[in-house]
């Protein structure tokens, strides 16, 4: 009931946006950016299309303060979309709430675009042999988190960059360069990390949700997520003796949290098998240092191997 009140909200707010937009669109301001005037969803989206259009274009996005899991845009985060050239999201499998915008986009002057399209996700770990069926709700059948993955994140700006092309065909060129350029990067970053991880004492760790797959199936690594696929999913008494019996098999030095996460059932496991709390960010959240995103994804490596060889 509270995902129907939650979609009927939603679209309640897209209604009554597009009323308020139409009502306005006789006076609305003559644009002055230079280029295209492209928002985002959220930082890593964001993040990967600012490295694909350079200065080319005015990039934003709707949300920087919380996690992408369970987010709602509001009625100025659809307005803003409303009044941009692009809007580009990371999947419907994330962003269920991007299915329901798209349709009322139609007709309009914004070009919606999926920035995974084309890519495939892998099936959460567990969940490899169901199909989806009607009415059931993909999230919880893929895994979205891409962008944790250096070469993952690499494919997406390629994808991002190939669909600015064809909008922009002018500057194509420019779009398809920067991609290239990142993907160079991204492998580079990964051909560091692989000998280190390879040689690393323990080859497991555990984390606040399911937000690493990506990454741990690059560097041959195994992830434990307390919450799953979702921060907004919490496990049973007997998934968290699980857990902890995980901990100890494996002798797991530390627990990850994260930033806008309750790091209680963390804590809990740590006390329980005598390991450590540690953040580790899953970049849904803008970190607002100043460091380019492979940057902080490297931020990350470091923090697994150092802990991995504990």
């Amino acid at each position: 009931m509270k995902h129907k009140s939650s979609c009927c909200l939603f679209f309640l707010i897209i209604c009554l946006t597009g009323l308020l937009l139409a009502a306005c669109g006789q006076t609305k301001p003559k644009k002055e950016e230079v280029g295209l005037k492209i928002v985002t969803s959220f930082y890593p989206i964001y993040a990967l299309t600012k490295i694909v259009s350079g200065d080319l274009n005015s990039v934003k996005m709707i949300q920087s303060g919380q996690g992408i899991h369970g987010f709602e845009p509001s009625a100025n985060d659809i307005a803003a979309i409303y009044d941009a050239d692009v809007f580009i999201y990371h999947s419907h499998t994330l962003e269920s709430w991007a299915g329901a915008l798209d349709p009322n986009l139609q007709g309009s002057s914004v070009r919606v675009l999926e920035a995974t399209e084309g890519m495939v996700l892998d099936k959460v770990k567990g969940l490899e042999d169901i199909e989806a069926r009607e009415g059931m709700d993909e999230s919880t059948l893929y895994d979205p988190h891409t962008w944790n993955d250096p070469l993952k994140a690499a494919e997406e700006a390629k994808v991002i960059a190939g669909q600015l092309a064809k909008i922009d065909p002018d500057n194509a060129s420019v779009y398809q360069k920067n991609a290239q350029q990142f993907q160079d990067e991204a492998k580079q970053l990964v051909a560091k990390y692989q000998p280190q991880f390879k040689k690393a004492k323990s080859k497991h760790f555990v984390t606040s949700h399911t937000a690493f797959s990506y990454l741990a199936k690059q560097f041959g690594l195994e992830q434990l997520g307390i919450a799953g696929i979702s921060t907004e999913q919490e496990p049973t008494s007997r998934q968290l003796a699980e857990i902890e019996e995980f901990v100890k098999a494996y002798q797991v030095k530390t627990i990850f949290v994260e930033q806008g996460v309750s790091p209680k059932i963390a804590e809990t496991i740590a006390s329980a098998t005598g390991a450590k709390i540690a953040e580790l960010s899953p970049l849904e959240i803008d970190p607002q240092n100043g460091k380019t995103y492979l940057e902080n994804l490297e931020k990350n490596l470091e923090i697994l191997v150092k802990t991995l060889n504990q």
